[in-house]
C-alpha cells in the first residue's frame, strides 16, 4: 500500500477526486505515476501533500497561495495554523500518515503532544475515536490494508491498557457490577477498553471479559453476583443486524431477573430494526451516546 488511487486520496482527505485533478493540472501540486493502462497512482509524498493542502484550504488559504509554498513551508504553515486554532485536523492527518508508513515515532510525537495539551479523555474522544471511525471507512474502500489497520489499532490499544493499569481507584461495595464483553466472533475491543477506563476512573465495579464470550458464560457469571449486574457490549461486526433482535431477546430469556440489565451499542445496533427491545435492554446507536449515558 505505497501506491494510492485518486479515490484513495479522496477517502483520506475528504477532497473530491475532481478537485484533486484540477489542483494537479492547474497548480502541479501532485506528480502521479501512471500504470501501463494509463491509470494515475500516487505515492506517500502525494498523500501527505493532499492532506496538508486540504487542511490549509479548509482554513481559508487560497489554493493559489498554497501552491506557491514549498513542501517545507506547507509543513510549517500546517503546524502553526494547528497550534493557533487548536484544530485537531493536523494531528489526525499526522496519524493517518503514521498509519500508512508504519511510523511509530510520528504516532508517539503526535499523541504525546496532544495528550500534554488536552488530557487523555480528549486524546481518545477527539483524536483516536475519529481516527478509528475513519480507518473503518478506509478499510472498507480498500484504501488501506489490514496490516496498516492493525498497526495503528494496536498502538491505540497499548495506550488504553497503560492508562487502565495506571488508575488508582477504590471500588464502592454494593454498586452495580458492570460486565464488559463482546459476543462470539466479535474481536473489536478498543471501544470496550476505553469504556473500562472511564468506568474504573469513576470507581465503578468492572468485570472485563473481552472478546468472543458465549452467552452461556454470561449466564454463569450472573448467578455469582447477588446485586445489580449490567452487561455492556459494542456490536461492530457480530451479531449481524438481522440476527441482533434474536440475540438480545435470547439473553433476556436466559437472564430474566430484574436486577440484570443490558446496554448495547455499535454499528450493528445502528443497522438493526429493533424498535421495542425487551424490558431492561438499552440500545444506543452511537458509541458516543453510550459514553454520555454510562460515563
Amino acid at each position: 500500500m505505497t501506491r494510492f488511487s485518486i479515490s484513495d486520496l479522496e477517502e483520506f482527505s475528504g477532497v473530491k477526486a475532481h478537485t484533486i485533478r484540477v489542483w494537479e493540472r492547474r497548480y502541479g501540486l501532485l506528480a502521479p505515476d501512471r500504470t501501463d493502462t494509463n491509470i494515475r497512482t500516487y505515492g506517500l509524498d502525494e498523500l501527505k501533500t493532499i492532506l496538508n493542502v486540504a487542511f490549509l484550504n479548509r482554513h481559508g488559504l487560497k489554493i493559489s497561495k498554497i501552491a506557491a509554498l514549498s513542501p517545507a513551508e506547507r509543513d510549517r504553515e500546517v503546524r502553526e495554523l494547528a497550534e493557533r486554532t487548536g484544530s485537531i485536523e493536523g494531528a489526525l492527518d499526522n496519524l493517518k500518515v503514521a498509519m500508512v508508513t508504519y511510523d511509530l515515532d510520528l504516532f508517539e510525537r503526535t499523541s504525546s503532544g496532544y495528550l500534554k495539551e488536552h488530557g487523555f479523555r480528549d486524546l481518545m474522544e477527539r483524536l483516536y475515536v475519529p481516527l478509528l471511525e475513519h480507518i473503518g471507512l478506509l478499510w472498507q474502500s480498500n484504501a488501506i490494508c489490514p496490516a496498516q489497520e492493525h498497526f495503528i489499532s494496536n498502538l491505540v490499544r497499548q495506550k488504553l491498557i497503560a492508562a487502565i493499569d495506571g488508575l488508582k481507584t477504590v471500588i464502592q461495595p454494593g454498586e452495580v457490577c458492570n460486565v464488559l464483553y463482546l459476543p462470539e466472533n466479535e474481536i473489536h475491543e478498543l471501544g470496550l477498553l476505553y469504556l473500562q477506563y472511564l468506568l474504573r476512573a469513576k470507581g465503578e465495579h468492572v468485570v472485563f471479559l473481552g472478546q468472543s464470550v458465549p452467552a452461556a458464560d454470561l449466564e454463569q457469571l450472573a448467578v455469582q453476583f447477588t446485586g445489580p449486574v449490567r452487561f455492556i457490549s459494542i456490536f461492530t461486526a457480530f451479531p449481524s443486524a438481522d440476527d441482533l433482535p434474536a440475540y438480545v431477546r435470547g439473553l433476556r430469556e436466559r437472564m430474566p431477573d430484574d436486577r440484570i440489565t443490558f446496554h448495547f451499542s455499535g454499528s450493528r445496533v445502528n443497522a438493526a430494526d429493533m424498535q421495542s427491545p425487551p424490558a431492561g435492554v438499552e440500545l444506543t446507536k452511537r458509541f458516543r451516546d453510550m459514553l454520555a449515558v454510562l460515563a
